[in-house]
C-alpha cells in the first residue's frame, strides 16, 4: 500500500513487511527530511504485527507521527538531525533515467547529481512530494540499469526533484556504492 504522509516537516513512508514465515504484517516505516546535507532517512518498525497490510499501514503512520513528537521512549528522530554526523557526498551525474510508479506514471529524465541515499532529477514528468518511484539508472560502464525498488519525492521545484531511496534490492544496493566509490574516485583523480 505504502501510504506516505507529510508531518511536521517529515515525510513519512509506510512500507509493511509480511515475512515469508508467518501471516501477519509487521509495520515498517522510513521517515525522512531535507537538510543542508541534503535527504536524511530514517528507517523505523516495531514488533507488533497486524492482519492485513492495510491495519499494518494505517499504524505505521500513527507510529511515524508518534516518533516525530517524542512519544516513543527510547526512539526518536531527533538523532537524524544531528549537526555532527558526516554529510554524505553527492556527485554531478547526468544518468538518463526511467521514472515509473505504481499510478501508472511513467517517463523518463536525467539524473542531475546522485548520493548513496538519493538523487535529483530532471524531467517533464509531473510528479508531487510523496509520491513513491521506481528507477531505472542508465549508469555508463555499468552492463544493466541500476534499479532502485522505491524512492520517495521529497520536494519539487519546475520540472527538477529530490528522491530519498527507502527500497533497494541488497545486489542492487551494491552496485549503487560500486558507481558511488567510482564517482568518488574519478573525482580525486580529477581533483
Amino acid at each position: 500500500m505504502a501510504k506516505t504522509v507529510e508531518y511536521q516537516g517529515y515525510t513519512i513512508q509506510s512500507a509493511p513487511h509480511h515475512p515469508a514465515d508467518g501471516d501477519k504484517w509487521l509495520l515498517r516505516i522510513f521517515i525522512s527530511f531535507e537538510d543542508r546535507r541534503g535527504v536524511q532517512t530514517g528507517e523505523f518498525s516495531a514488533d507488533v504485527r497486524y492482519a492485513t497490510e492495510r491495519e499494518a499501514d494505517i499504524h505505521g503512520i500513527a507510529y511515524g507521527q508518534r516518533l516525530i513528537e517524542g512519544k516513543v521512549a527510547g526512539r526518536s528522530v531527533k538523532d537524524m538531525k544531528m549537526p555532527d554526523r558526516p554529510a554524505t557526498p553527492r556527485f554531478r551525474v547526468q544518468f538518463r533515467t526511467t521514472l515509473s510508479a505504481s499510478t501508472k506514471l511513467e517517463g523518463t529524465g536525467v539524473m542531475l547529481d546522485l548520493s548513496t541515499g538519493g538523487c535529483r532529477i530532471e524531467s517533464p514528468v509531473t510528479v508531487e512530494p510523496g509520491v513513491s518511484l521506481k528507477l531505472s539508472i542508465s549508469v555508463p560502464d555499468l552492463d544493466w540499469p541500476l534499479m532502485i525498488e522505491a524512492a520517495s519525492v521529497q520536494w519539487v521545484s519546475g520540472q527538477i526533484f529530490g528522491l530519498a531511496f527507502f527500497r533497494i534490492r541488497d545486489a542492487e544496493r551494491q552496485r549503487l556504492e560500486q558507481v558511488f566509490n567510482d564517482l568518488k574516485e574519478g573525482e580525486s583523480l580529477a581533483g
